[in-house]
C-alpha cells in the first residue's frame, strides 16, 4: 500500500472512531455529554500550514506538562509525529479534529481529553433510550427499564441480551465503542462502552435485537432522549440485623444538588448520624465518578479515631518553561466531629468508581479501616488542568496520586478484597448481588 492509500486508510480509521464518540457522548467529556456540541457551519477554516502549527502547539504543552509519560511508557515523540501529519493533511475540519483528539486519546488517561475546537465544526444533539445496559456475564444485558416507557411496553425485559443494534452485532459494536473511550484501564473502557451502546442521535430510533433466558429474540425500535444525570441524595439508613447503610455517589455537590461544601457535609453528617447505633456500615460508592478531594477526606475524617495516611502526590510543575515533580506530598486524615464512627466498614465499589472516589477508597482499603467489596475501581486520577493551545481546548493529567503501598492509582485501581459480578439470574430477579454479599462480609466482621 502506497503512503497516500496507508494515509487515507488511517484517516478514515479515525475519522470512524470519532464519529462513535461523538455518537456516545465521549470526544470531549462533559462538554459533549450534557447534551451535543452546537451546531456551526461545516466550512473548512485552516490551510495545512495552519493546522500542522496547531497540532504542534498542543503536542508540545501536552509534552511540558502532562504527569503519566515515564509511567505509561509512552513514545510522544512517535505520536506526535503520526498525528500532525495527519492533521496537516486533513481534508477536513472533521479530520483535522479528529486527528487531534486522536492524539490525546493516545494517552490512555480517563482525565485527559479535548473538549473545544478552534473553528466551525457541525454536530448534533445525542441522547440514550428507556434501557440501562452494563456487561453481565460477559454480555451486554438489560439492566433497568425505565417504568411507563417505551422499552416497557415493547415488552422489554431485565436480564434480556442485548444481541444486535441496528443490525449490527453487539460485540462488534462494543468492541469498537470500546477503543472509542478516554479511559486509563480497559475494564473501565469496557464498562463505559457498554453504558453507551445504545447511544446515538437524538432524532433517530434504533433497532434493538434482544434474546431473553430462553433463547427466544424480540427486535424493537426505540427512540432516543436527552440523556439527564440522576440525583442520588446522600442517605443513611439501618439494614436488618444491625448494618448501616449509607449511599455516596459522587464528592462533587452539584451532582447531589446541594449548593456547596458545607451543604455535602452537612448532608453526609446526617446520613452518618441516621446510622450511629449500627454495629458495622456499608458505604456505597460505586458509580461515584469523584469530584473533590478534600470533601472525600472530609468524610473519611468521620470514619477513623487517629491520623490516618492517606494517598500522597506528586504535583507536574513548570517554571521558565522547565517542567519538574515535586517531592512525594504526604497526606493524613484526621478525626472531625464530635464523634467517629468505629466499627467496621465495607465499601462497595465498581468499575465507575473514578478519581476523587479512588482517594476516598484507597485511603481507607490501605490503612486497614475498611474492606471493599464489588469489582477493581476505575484506575484514573489526574487532578487535570485546563489549557489551550493552537486555539483548542483540552485538559490532562497533572500529578501522580500513590497509594500508601506505593502504587500508582492511574492505571491499577484499587481491587475488591471479595469480588463479586452480578449474575444474569440475578439482574431478573432484581437481586443486588454485590450488596447482598457485602451484608454477609458486614456481618462476619462482627461474628453474626
Amino acid at each position: 500500500m502506497n503512503r497516500v492509500a496507508n494515509r487515507g486508510a488511517v484517516m478514515t480509521g479515525i475519522a470512524t472512531v470519532v464519529a462513535i464518540m461523538l455518537a456516545i457522548g465521549m470526544v470531549a467529556g462533559p462538554a459533549i455529554a450534557a447534551g451535543g456540541m452546537e451546531q456551526q457551519s461545516p466550512e473548512a477554516s485552516y490551510s495545512p500550514e495552519q493546522r500542522r502549527s496547531m497540532a504542534t502547539k498542543v503536542w508540545e504543552d501536552i509534552k511540558l506538562r502532562y504527569s503519566y509519560f515515564e509511567d505509561k511508557d509512552l513514545d510522544w515523540d512517535g505520536i506526535g509525529q503520526k498525528y500532525i501529519s495527519l492533521a496537516e493533511t486533513a481534508g477536513s475540519d472533521r479530520e483535522f479534529y479528529s486527528a487531534v483528539v486522536e492524539m490525546v486519546r493516545q494517552l490512555h488517561d480517563g482525565h485527559s481529553y479535548v473538549y473545544g475546537y478552534p473553528g466551525p465544526l457541525a454536530g448534533e444533539a445525542r441522547g440514550t433510550t428507556a434501557l440501562s445496559v452494563a456487561i453481565v456475564d460477559d454480555r451486554p444485558t438489560v439492566v433497568a427499564v425505565r417504568p411507563g416507557s417505551d422499552a416497557e411496553t415493547l415488552g422489554v425485559e431485565l436480564g434480556m441480551e442485548i444481541a444486535e443494534v441496528g443490525g449490527v452485532p453487539a460485540q462488534v459494536l462494543l468492541e469498537r465503542l470500546q477503543s472509542a473511550v478516554t479511559a486509563s484501564t480497559p475494564w473501565y473502557a469496557r464498562a463505559a462502552a457498554a453504558k453507551a451502546l445504545l447511544n446515538g442521535a437524538l432524532s433517530q430510533t434504533v433497532e434493538v435485537k434482544l434474546v431473553d433466558g430462553d433463547g427466544r429474540s424480540i427486535v424493537v425500535e426505540l427512540a432516543r432522549e436527552q440523556s439527564s444525570r440522576s440525583v442520588e441524595p446522600i442517605e443513611g439508613r439501618l439494614l436488618p440485623g444491625g448494618v448501616g447503610y449509607i449511599r455516596l455517589s459522587s464528592f462533587s455537590p452539584g451532582n447531589l444538588g446541594l449548593g456547596s461544601a458545607s451543604e455535602f457535609k452537612e448532608a453526609f453528617d446526617c446520613a452518618l448520624e441516621a446510622v450511629r447505633g449500627s454495629e458495622v456500615l456499608i458505604i456505597d460508592v460505586r458509580g461515584n465518578g469523584g469530584g473533590d478531594d478534600r470533601l472525600a477526606g472530609a468524610c473519611a475524617r468521620r470514619l477513623v479515631s487517629s491520623a490516618t495516611e492517606f494517598p500522597g502526590y506528586q504535583m507536574r510543575v513548570v517554571t521558565f518553561g522547565k517542567a519538574w515533580f515535586t517531592p512525594l506530598m504526604r497526606r493524613n486524615v484526621v478525626p472531625r466531629g464530635l464523634w467517629q464512627y468505629r466499627g467496621p466498614v465495607v465499601l462497595l465499589i465498581d468499575e465507575f468508581v473514578f478519581s476523587s472516589a479512588e482517594h476516598f477508597v484507597a485511603g481507607l482499603h490501605d490503612s486497614g479501616r475498611a474492606v471493599t467489596v464489588g469489582a477493581n475501581t476505575a484506575g484514573s486520577s489526574g487532578n487535570p488542568v485546563q489549557r489551550q493551545a493552537g486555539g483548542f481546548r483540552y485538559q490532562i493529567s497533572r500529578w501522580r496520586e500513590y497509594r500508601t503501598t506505593g502504587e500508582l492509582i492511574e492505571g491499577g485501581g484499587i481491587p475488591a478484597d471479595v469480588v463479586v459480578m452480578p449474575t444474569v439470574e440475578g439482574v431478573r430477579a432484581q437481586r443486588d448481588e454485590v450488596l447482598e454479599r457485602a451484608i454477609e462480609v458486614a456481618r462476619d466482621l462482627v461474628g453474626r
